[in-house]
């Protein structure tokens, strides 16, 4: 993984694709066992570096709406670079959460697929 401090403004207006995908994981292929949460830093942010914006609470977007921004920035060619990461979901009954948390004490889990009141990703079977 890149080190966000050094994912700034001008790394990404050097960056040839415009996109850079950071530490990103593939979606589980059942949404109801992980919730996939995304930050986004672009060049139009106020920021001067990804570590500013990268897993932080506030800056924590659903799939669908960091989807619509991707494609937004896309569309207006301006650079961002984005991380992901999977978080259990809980309501499962394939999760032993208590041995998850025994033995990874930080981990946070994601809200029930049926109480996550995010907008649903048609395009990517039904994730939230």
């Amino acid at each position: 993984m890149r080190q966000p401090h050094k994912i700034t403004k001008s790394y990404l207006k050097e960056s040839r694709s415009g996109t850079i995908g950071i530490s990103t994981t593939s979606l589980n292929p059942n949404p109801i066992f992980k919730k996939h949460y995304f930050w986004i830093y672009h060049y139009n942010m106020p920021y001067e570096s990804a570590q500013e914006v990268f897993f932080k609470d506030e800056h924590k977007l659903s799939l669908k709406k960091a989807i619509n921004l991707m494609d937004q920035l896309k569309k207006d060619n301006i650079p961002f670079a984005y991380v992901n990461s999977p978080y259990h979901r809980l309501g499962t009954k394939v999760f032993d959460y208590q041995k998850l948390k025994e033995k990874f004490p930080d981990m946070e889990f994601a809200i029930s697929y049926n109480e996550d009141k995010d907008e649903i990703c048609e395009e990517l079977n039904g994730h939230k």
